[in-house]
């Protein structure tokens, strides 16, 4: 039969919405989504022109499994957050199979209105709210379908707005002023599809690979002049444990480092991490900072409590100069000495001899930088292969490699020489921008280096790239990969690869720069920022300002709250009346609505002409209604029509919809 239960405006707007929020989420949905939304509106379509049936319970329960399981085997983890989004898109789209009337439109709207927020726990860049807001816009046009019948379109798109231009006051206030609480419930993390960045283990070719990105790290803004290249080590992690070709962080921590003050010459500076999954922090160390969710350890890495994920905004201060463990514990100290045994031969014979010829560990240490800098190694993104004695091949052979196979390569000669040493992850440089002079540091700054300990001294840092390719130190790794065919090669139309051309650069910081606006003054807007706001205030202005917020928006809330939640019908003294409007109320969760001023015969002719399967049930409840209400009968058989109708309501309840 043909459904006219919402009209073809509604259901081209719910249409153009669902397309509107579902295209922006393929990038994190499965393929199938899109061909299973396109079936399903196909299907609504071929109902609303009264072609095919509503499905039944079975075939709906059977799409439902079928949604469950085909995101359980995209999706390794069901618990992250791009599962839990795709199923919340799955009953966005599946309610098209249950959409009868203006409650399930309701329904579709609120889904709607939940999937678009949900793409901020993703995406908070600037660049997010025009598509937001182009969402926005389609399910407003789809309320606003709903209550204006065959109105033009730029009535409609003027309603719209005029909407959201009501709402932006509101917006602004509760921004500003309503209180920064906690998440009442837990957030599932983003899957692995979301985390971009350094990981916690290093093998050859790893770091290389994240200079093909052009994606942002964090910016850094000094409350000074900013530092030169070559001190603008951000470290991350450590990694002490080596398998023969991997490096990974050893699960074993010494107790948690106390914070000492600093000494030597102090950096202040404060850091924006892109939005992400983040597992560390970055800082140029002996770092310190005043956060309760982290950590600074004996490895001196700052580390979160639990993983962190959004965009990250925190303050640092930073002392270069400060000795790291002048004294280390055996336990340590045998750790970052330890090599898998007989794993590369011939590195393991060279620095035996040179742990036999110079009885000091600096002496060794030149030594190392002697050889890589004399027997011409080659810095490149494509190094050949290594087989499986990586640091013989590399160091003997080879001879080309990145920074990874540098830093591993060293802390290996510098174990077997006796010499306590590790690989530390991180990033080094950073690009300025000249607009508003803070720092850029990108995924292809990703660098690894390496500390070793000496007795009295600490642990220092020693770059082995620095001695082979100074300039990546000196000028950053956009100087000096830029002829490197791999370098920036997944970075597609960024303009960080048209950085020869001037315009580009001026409109890619240009960019950078509102974003940064955007980022610092609006996603970094936190409880301290609110009552710094509020603290700027006289006294007396705030008490003018809380008074202005409960008559402008405390009263007309709570207008519309008791306007909402007050009951909406009345009873009726006559319960012969009470229960033919209940009867008739049966109807309209069918999309058949009794019309102001309808008789009840011409609600029952309308009833059985749009409803076909409910028309003897009306006209039977219509022709009990009339006797008993508008003829002149007996007491009793008032009740016996009352009674009549209680029990044709309760018959229509179980009556088939479709």
């Amino acid at each position: 039969m043909r459904s006219e239960l919402i009209s073809r405006q509604v259901l081209a707007w719910i249409l153009i919405a669902q397309a509107v929020i579902i295209l922006p989420q393929l990038e994190r949905l499965p393929v199938w989504v899109i061909g299973s939304w396109l079936v399903i509106a196909y299907w609504h379509y071929r109902i609303y022109r009264g072609d095919w049936k509503f499905p039944g319970w079975a075939v709906k329960w059977l799409l439902v499994i079928a949604s469950f399981a085909g995101i359980f085997i995209e999706f390794p983890d069901p618990r992250a957050l791009e599962p839990q989004v795709a199923l919340l898109v799955s009953a966005l789209i599946l309610k098209l199979l249950e959409l009868r009337g203006r409650r399930d439109v309701w329904v579709i709207l609120a889904l709607g209105y939940f999937t678009v927020a949900c793409q901020f726990l993703f995406e908070q860049e600037l660049r997010a709210m025009p598509v937001a807001l182009l969402q926005m816009v389609s399910l407003l046009m789809v309320q606003t379908a709903l209550h204006s019948h065959q109105t033009s379109l730029f009535t409609m798109l003027g309603s719209t707005f005029k909407q959201l231009g009501q709402a932006v006051p509101l917006l602004i206030v509760i921004f500003l002023l309503f209180p920064r609480i906690g998440p009442l419930w837990s957030i599932p993390l983003p899957g692995e599809s979301a985390v971009t960045g350094l990981s916690d283990s290093m093998s050859p070719g790893d770091i290389a690979r994240l200079s093909r990105s052009s994606e942002l790290a964090f910016r850094v803004r000094f409350d000074g002049d900013i530092p030169p290249s070559p001190q603008l080590y951000w470290r991350g992690l450590v990694l002490e444990d080596f398998d023969g070709r991997t490096w990974h962080r050893n699960p074993i921590l010494r107790k948690e480092k106390l914070y000492t003050p600093g000494s030597g010459a102090e950096l202040r500076y404060e850091v924006t991490l892109q939005a992400g999954v983040h597992k560390w922090l970055m800082a140029i160390p002996y770092a310190l900072m005043s956060r309760d969710d982290s950590t600074l350890n004996s490895r001196y890495e700052w580390v979160p409590d639990k993983p962190l994920t959004g965009r990250l905004n925190y303050r640092v201060r930073s002392f270069p100069d400060h000795p790291l463990d002048v004294e280390l514990d055996e336990l340590i100290y045998r750790r970052n000495l330890f090599l898998p045994r007989r794993s590369n031969p011939r590195a393991e014979a060279m620095a035996a001899e040179w742990e036999a010829r110079y009885s000091e560990p600096v002496e060794r240490v030149q030594a190392a930088l002697n050889y890589l800098r004399d027997q011409q190694f080659t810095y490149t993104l494509e190094p050949p292969l290594l087989g499986d004695s990586p640091v013989d091949e590399f160091i003997f052979d080879t001879r080309a490699g990145f920074c990874e196979h540098f830093a591993g390569s060293f802390v290996y000669l510098m174990r077997a020489a006796g010499v306590p040493a590790r690989v530390v992850l991180g990033y080094q440089g950073g690009e300025r921008n000249p607009l508003s002079d803070y720092i850029l540091v990108h995924q292809s700054d990703a660098h690894a280096w390496t500390e070793i300990w000496l007795e009295g001294r600490g642990w220092l840092r020693v770059d082995p790239t620095s001695v082979i390719a100074p300039s990546r130190i000196e000028l950053g790794a956009d100087d000096t990969l830029a002829g490197e065919s791999g370098f920036l090669a997944d970075a597609g139309l960024s303009l960080r690869r048209f950085g020869n051309l001037q315009w580009a650069n001026q409109l890619r910081f240009w960019m950078d720069n509102v974003d940064y606006a955007w980022a610092k003054w609006v996603l970094n807007f936190d409880s301290d920022a609110q009552w710094t706001l509020l603290d700027m205030l006289p006294e007396k202005s705030l008490r003018y300002l809380v008074l202005i917020i409960v008559l402008a928006i405390g009263l007309p809330l709570a207008l519309v709250a008791w306007l909402t939640l007050r009951p909406l019908r009345q009873k009726h003294e006559d319960p012969l009346v009470e229960q033919y409007l209940r009867c008739c109320r049966r109807l309209m969760r069918e999309g058949v609505a009794r019309q102001k001023g309808e008789t009840p015969a011409a609600f029952a002719r309308r009833a059985a002409a749009e409803l076909p399967v409910c028309g003897d049930w009306i006209n039977e409840v219509t022709e009990v209604f009339q006797h008993g209400y508008y003829h002149p009968v007996p007491a009793e058989e008032a009740a016996l029509a009352l009674k009549r109708l209680r029990t044709l309501y309760h018959a229509g309840r179980r009556f088939p919809a479709d």
